[in-house]
């Protein structure tokens, strides 16, 4: 794909929305294409990130065991966005359901463009205070809305 494809599909994901196209591109250049076939692992629970993946064709399952539900991504989600930051463990494996293309888009890359671009921190964490903030609030009406479903199961 070209180089400006990857900074709009880098552009549409809401952890990297603040970044400007100077910071986009160098992130777009710094990003590995992975393709994968049907039934190909992307990574595995338990092992370590280095950074995040980006789907951008096909489509991959999330499989925490085998009798768990499976949760589906679809082109343009991000897996494991905390992986931009610091090492996490996956809790699931990445499976592909159809033929593939992932973008990897390692941690320490964004580490480089944050030191290179020292006005992004600012506004980065203004953008992830404001996402975590709507979390909140979505936890706090689902908290408000729980003794309501419990009334009603006790009828």
């Amino acid at each position: 794909m070209a180089l400006y494809d990857d900074v709009a599909l880098l552009k549409m994901q809401p952890a990297l929305s603040v970044m400007h196209d100077d910071a986009l591109r160098f992130l777009a250049f710094s990003t590995e294409e992975l393709s994968l076939e049907p039934g190909d692992v992307l990574f595995r629970k338990g092992e370590k990130s280095t950074g995040v993946y980006i789907l951008r064709d096909g489509q991959l399952s999330l499989v925490v065991t085998e009798s768990t539900e499976t949760t589906e991504l679809s082109p343009g989600d991000m897996i494991d966005e905390a992986g931009l930051l610091v090492e996490v463990t996956f809790h699931a494996t990445a499976v592909a359901r159809q033929k593939s293309h992932v973008l990897m888009l390692p941690r320490a890359s964004i580490h480089r463009v944050l030191q290179e671009y020292p006005s992004l921190i600012e506004a980065w964490e203004k953008n992830i205070i404001h996402r975590l903030d709507m979390v909140r609030q979505i936890f706090e009406k689902a908290n408000r809305t729980l003794p309501y479903i419990e009334d009603r199961n006790k009828v």
